[in-house]
C-alpha cells in the first residue's frame, strides 16, 4: 500500500484530531510540515488551491477536510481500529457535531483571548475563516461571556455521553474517531487558552479521555519533505474510482468542470476541476498541475457546495 502522508503543522487543532485518529488506527505515516499561514507553495498544487489544514495524501489521491481524511485512513488500513464494530455513521455524526458546534465555539474563545497576544496577521487570517464578515475585536469581546457559557453547555453533553459508557471512551474501552473528535477540543483549549485547564476541570470524564488518547499516541510517523511529497504524487496514478454512485447528481456529469466551494461566508478559495466521482458522502475532482501531474482531489459532501461550470472543456 502507498504510504499515508499527512500535510500539517504541530499547532493545528484539526491536524491534532487526525494525528489522534492515526494513533487509534495503528497507522504508520509520513509527516510533511507546512506553514501556518498562506502562501503554501508545496501544498496547494496538491489540493487545487484548498488551503486548510490538514491534508492527507495517498500517492496521487489527495484528501481534503477531516471527514474524508478519516474515512480514507480507515479504508487504507485493513486492520484499522478507527471505527470499532463498523460504527462509521455514528462516529461521523458525533464528529460532525463536534466540528460545527464545539470547535466553532472553542475557536472563538481561544482567539478572542489571544487578540492582544497573537500576531495580528494570524488573527486576521483565522478570523476570515471562522468568524462572520465584518467581525471586530470589540464584537468578539462583547460576545465572549455568551460563547463561553455555550461552550460549557456543549461540553456538558460530551461529559454525559462519556459518563454513560462502560469505559473511558464513547463506546466503552475501545477508542474510535468520535473520541478523537472530542479529545482534540480538550487538547486545544488546554494548550491555547490560559484558563483552559481550569475550565476543563469541570469535565473529568472528558479529561480522562484526553489522557487515554495521549497514551495511545499518534501512530508511527517519519519525516518527509514537501518536495518529496510532490514527487510522489507526480510519479503515481490516482486509484480512486470514477462514476456517480448512490448520489443526488442533479445536473452534474462525470468529466465536466465543477467548482467546489466551502459552505458559509469564509475566505476559502474556490476549487475547480473535472468531476471524477460522486457518492452520498464524497466528491472527487481530477486536477493537473506542473508540480504534480494528474491527481484526484477528494472533498466531503457535507459542508461544501458543488456547482457545474458553464465551460465543460
Amino acid at each position: 500500500m502507498t504510504s499515508l502522508i499527512l500535510h500539517h503543522y504541530p499547532q493545528s487543532p484539526v491536524a491534532h484530531k487526525i494525528r489522534l485518529a492515526l494513533g487509534i488506527a495503528g497507522a504508520s505515516w509520513q509527516s510533511v510540515d507546512i506553514p501556518r499561514l498562506p502562501p503554501k507553495p508545496l501544498l496547494t498544487p496538491l489540493t487545487a488551491g484548498y488551503r486548510r489544514t490538514p491534508v492527507l495524501q495517498i500517492g496521487a489521491d489527495i484528501y481534503c477536510d477531516s471527514q474524508t481524511i478519516a474515512r480514507a485512513i480507515h479504508e487504507a488500513l485493513p486492520d484499522s481500529r478507527l471505527f470499532p464494530s463498523g460504527h462509521v455513521g455514528g462516529a461521523m455524526m458525533l464528529s460532525g457535531w463536534a466540528e460545527k458546534t464545539l470547535f466553532d465555539l472553542a475557536v472563538r474563545v481561544v482567539l478572542t483571548h489571544a487578540l492582544d497576544s497573537a500576531p495580528p496577521e494570524f488573527i486576521k487570517d483565522r478570523g476570515s475563516l471562522y468568524f462572520e464578515p465584518n467581525w471586530s475585536a470589540d464584537s468578539l469581546r462583547a460576545a465572549l461571556p455568551f460563547v463561553t457559557r455555550e461552550l460549557h453547555a456543549a461540553l456538558s453533553h460530551v461529559e454525559s455521553c462519556v459518563a454513560a459508557s462502560s469505559g473511558v471512551f464513547v463506546d466503552g474501552n475501545a477508542p474510535s474517531y468520535a473520541d478523537a473528535a472530542f479529545g482534540y477540543i480538550a487538547w486545544f483549549l488546554r494548550g491555547r487558552w490560559a484558563d483552559g485547564p481550569a475550565f476543563l476541570a469541570a469535565f473529568p470524564k472528558l479529561c480522562a479521555m484526553e489522557d487515554a488518547l495521549a497514551d495511545i499516541g499518534d501512530g508511527m510517523a517519519s519525516e518527509l519533505s514537501g518536495e518529496a511529497a510532490l514527487e510522489i504524487a507526480r510519479k503515481a496514478t490516482p486509484q480512486s474510482p470514477i462514476g456517480i454512485i448512490g448520489a443526488i447528481a442533479n445536473d452534474l456529469q462525470i468529466g465536466q468542470q465543477v467548482t467546489i466551494r466551502q459552505a458559509g461566508e469564509t475566505a476559502d478559495p474556490d476549487v475547480v476541476g473535472r468531476l471524477r466521482y460522486l457518492d452520498s458522502t464524497r466528491v472527487t475532482i481530477d486536477h493537473d498541475s506542473a508540480e504534480t501531474g494528474a491527481i484526484a482531489v477528494h472533498f466531503p459532501i457535507i459542508g461544501y457546495k458543488i456547482m457545474a461550470n458553464q465551460d465543460t472543456a
